[in-house]
């Protein structure tokens, strides 16, 4: 792992504390919309789609079905994570969720991996706006004149009209939705939204504050917490995103292994810091005077009114409660088990 070099009196920097908070607090308490149209998207479709998938992919295919989707990896032969991605069903295709950063090289590595299998993949010229939080249900069935069904974790609602599709998927810690439509209908529906969530009150979200909702969450994102250098025991993801009953695909042996012997060199952690201060991914963690890992992601979580990180531990600090260090030995934190966030 390339870790950034600082230099050792960055970390002591104080916190500038002085941001707006308020689309924070509409997400938590209220709800907050987003134009995520810039995320990866793709659909799949070709008769072969289904058994390609599942020879390629860590998780279960034949579980996404109905209305029901999956998170599902695409692995090294080493059980590296190429890439982390949602699946979802529909009558003709598999929509594929992803961050952008990782949308392109997954595009890519599945036709490399085609070989004869009958499948194409086209990203759609889509819109995509996300709703979040405890009020995003109500608003939307006021967007779908209560049409909208309840629905679980991973599960996808379409129709003919705008907005075409609506899945249920996790970025906030909160109630997600992610609506889908053209782009041509894409800023009628962010108005509407805005004027139906007046009573909700609804507030538009910027990057930043997702950034921060997503850490306290602590829902991994691909590029800041996991590469091609993580395998996906490590970063928490081996319940939602492995399948160990489904058969071979690559990566396997791996994955199989550790779990039978239980044995990983570090887990991705929370770090809770005693004082506010700047943080960079990469930043080295110590437990004592030993390095035993480094910083993802850290941003001020106004949820703990403290700063939190996340983190790659070596097994001996991975424990709740320990406390560590930063390189220069004078910004603490204690470890913590994730999420920082859940609703109760």
């Amino acid at each position: 792992m390339n870790l950034q070099e600082h230099d050792s009196d960055r970390a002591a920097m104080p916190l500038n504390l002085s941001e707006d908070f308020s689309d924070y607090f509409a997400v938590r308490e209220r709800v907050g919309i987003c134009d995520l149209s810039h995320d990866g998207k793709y659909l799949l479709t070709g008769e072969d789609r289904t058994n390609f998938l599942q020879n390629v992919t860590s998780n279960d295919v034949r579980l996404a079905h109905g209305n029901k989707g999956i998170e599902t990896l695409l692995l090294t032969a080493k059980g590296k994570i190429i890439s982390d991605f949602y699946l979802y069903p529909l009558a003709d295709a598999y929509l594929l969720t992803m961050d952008v950063v990782i949308a392109e090289k997954t595009a890519r590595h599945f036709m490399q991996v085609r070989l004869r299998s009958k499948i194409n993949i086209v990203a759609p010229q889509w819109g995509k706006i996300l709703v979040a939080g405890p009020n995003a249900f109500p608003l939307l069935q006021k967007l779908y004149k209560d049409n909208l069904p309840n629905m679980e974790a991973l599960s996808i609602f379409s129709q003919e009209q705008e907005p075409i599709l609506c899945v249920r998927q996790p970025q906030t810690g909160e109630e997600d939705y992610h609506l889908y439509c053209r782009k041509e209908s894409l800023q009628d529906i962010f108005t509407a939204l805005l004027t139906l969530g007046e009573p909700f009150g609804v507030a538009k979200v910027g990057q930043s504050t997702l950034e921060t909702l997503r850490i306290e969450a602590g829902i991994p994102r691909y590029g800041v917490d996991l590469s091609e250098e993580i395998i996906p025991i490590e970063a928490g993801l081996a319940d939602p995103a492995i399948s160990y009953t489904k058969g071979c695909y690559p990566g396997q042996e791996v994955v199989a292994r550790i779990r039978t012997y239980g044995h990983v060199n570090k887990h991705r952690m929370g770090l809770l810091f005693d004082e506010n201060v700047v943080l960079s991914g990469g930043e080295k963690v110590f437990l004592g005077d030993t390095e035993v890992g480094w910083i993802t992601a850290g941003r001020f979580s106004p949820f703990l009114n403290k700063m939190i990180a996340t983190a790659y531990l070596r097994t001996v600090a991975a424990i709740s409660g320990t406390r560590v260090a930063l390189a220069n030995q004078k910004v603490f934190a204690t470890v913590a088990d994730l999420p920082f966030y859940r609703r109760g």
